[in-house]
This record gives structure tokens, sequence and C-alpha cells, in this order.
């Protein structure tokens, strides 16, 4: 019944059907004539909305855009701190002057390394590489030459240690090592060829070494199968005990210690004292 009233009172005000021909004559014609009445408030009402709705549109969308344009700058300041702070992050992790890691970095990976090397039961290997008669080089050549000596070095291990993993890292003035993970000691004896193959090709000059008329050096090599109770120390001990053999016995060679003993966390402190005091 209310739809039948509703659809009259609509026809007769749209004037489809006459007021006489409706089912509810009567009753359409009021309803049609209180639509009628409100029909003008109801457009009033409708533009006033429309209004308020243009005007918000007006005031939000550069709302909006001003925040997008800012979101779009704090993401771009966000990239540039990364960018920036992995940029101080790796000038701390390597030398200023040979631009491979620093003894820090060095010592960090290793500890990394090690432990990687004792879950996976893999073998990790060193070489410890000094420069032989480097104070005689910078005593002819002058210091700035010796810088350049030693970045020549640098070079030849980078590209000689070319693998993901390994690592080149200046340990202390003219000495230098490469950390090689998953690498065998016979590994590591032949990265330590290819070092002396590749200096030897690089041919620095070096007329006042007593070993050759060029830069050679001595290498020490260690390999270890990391366990748990043995000390990363153990592993650097070995090499720079070979590195010690190598300089004994002529330069421009490589050496190793393979029976050394490894040493524990507790040993470690008590080996290290007797060393320095030479017993």
């Amino acid at each position: 019944m209310a739809v039948a009233l509703l659809l009259d009172a609509a026809l007769s005000l749209n004037g489809f059907v006459s007021e006489q021909a409706a089912l509810f004559p009567n009753a359409a014609a009021s309803l049609a004539d209180m639509a009628a009445s409100l029909l003008p408030s109801g457009i009033a009402l409708a533009g006033f909305a429309s209004g308020i709705v243009l005007a918000l549109a007006g005031f939000m969308l550069p709302m909006h855009r001003f925040y997008r344009s800012r979101e779009a700058r704090l993401v771009q300041e966000r990239e540039r701190l990364a960018a920036q702070n992995a940029k101080l992050a790796q000038q701390a992790a390597s030398d200023g002057l040979l631009g491979i890691a620093n003894r820090r970095e060095f010592e960090r990976v290793l500890k990394l390394e090690w432990r990687r090397a004792a879950r996976e039961r893999q073998p990790l290997s060193l070489l410890m590489i000094d420069i032989d008669c480097f104070k005689r080089f910078n005593d002819s050549y002058g210091h700035q030459a010796g810088d350049t000596c030693l970045r020549g070095v640098a070079d030849v291990l980078r590209a000689a240690a070319a693998r993901p993993g390994d690592m080149v890292a200046r340990y202390g003035g003219e000495e230098m090592a490469v950390l090689m993970p998953h690498t065998s000691l016979e590994g590591a004896v032949r990265m330590a060829e290819r070092i002396h193959a590749m200096l030897a090709e690089r041919a620095l000059p070096f007329a006042a070494s007593p070993v050759a008329e060029r830069v050679t050096v001595s290498i020490g090599v260690s390999s270890m199968l990391p366990v748990r109770n043995a000390n990363r120390s153990a592993l650097v001990k070995q090499a720079d005990e070979g590195l010690y053999a190598a300089k004994e016995s002529g330069r421009n060679r490589t050496a190793t210690v393979p029976n050394l003993r490894l040493i524990s966390q507790e040993e470690e402190p008590r080996a290290w004292t007797h060393r320095a005091q030479g017993i």
C-alpha cells in the first residue's frame, strides 16, 4: 500500500499521470503537494551540501599534495642517511691508505668466520704476509714511495683473493692478511704461490733489496678445522709462526707450521706470556 501511494505521488508530481487517473487520487495529491513544498528546501540543502563538499575538496587536495610531497622528502632523507651511514661504516672498517679492511674489521670477521666454520665443520685458512725489508725500502725511496709500494702489494692481494668470501686486511705496518673460509691447507698454499707469482709479474722495483731487485713478500700459512674448545687466536699464531719461519729461511717464500698445538681459551694467556718472555 505504501509503495503504491509513493508511486502515485511520484507519477502525479512529475506529470506522468493525472491526479484523476491515480489509483488513490486524494492520497497521491497530498503526497505530491508535500513533496512539492519540500522540493525547494531540498534543492537548497543539496546546494549547501555541494558547497561544503567543494570547499572541503579545495582544502583537502592541497593538504594531500603537501603531505605526499613531505612523505617523499622524508623517504629521500632516510635513504640519504642510510647511504651516509653505510659509507661511514665502510670507512670505519677499512684502511684509509690501502682501501682494504683494517685490523679491527679483520678481528670482527675472523670471529664470525671462526664460529661459522666450527658450526659447518669446514676448514678456515689464513695467510700472514709481510713485505721483505720494507724499512730498507723506505730508507732508500722515501715514505711516499713506501706508501705506493704498500698500495701495489695490496692490489696484488685483492686480485689474487678474488673469491667473494676471501678477505684482505692490513694487520699492521707492512703486514697484511688474507682470510679464506672453506679453504684447506693445500688451497691456502696454492693461494700463497699465486701471490708470489703475481707479485713477480708486477715487478715493483726495489734495487736495494738483498732478496731480489723487486718487491717480495714472505708468507706464513695456517689452516684449521675450528672446534669448540679452541680459540681463534691459534689460527693467527700458527700463521705468524709460519711467517717467522719463512723469513728465517731466506724470505720471498711461504712456510707452514702444521704441528702447532691448538691453544684453548684457558691456556692462551699463559702461552702468549711465555712467548713474550722467550720461554
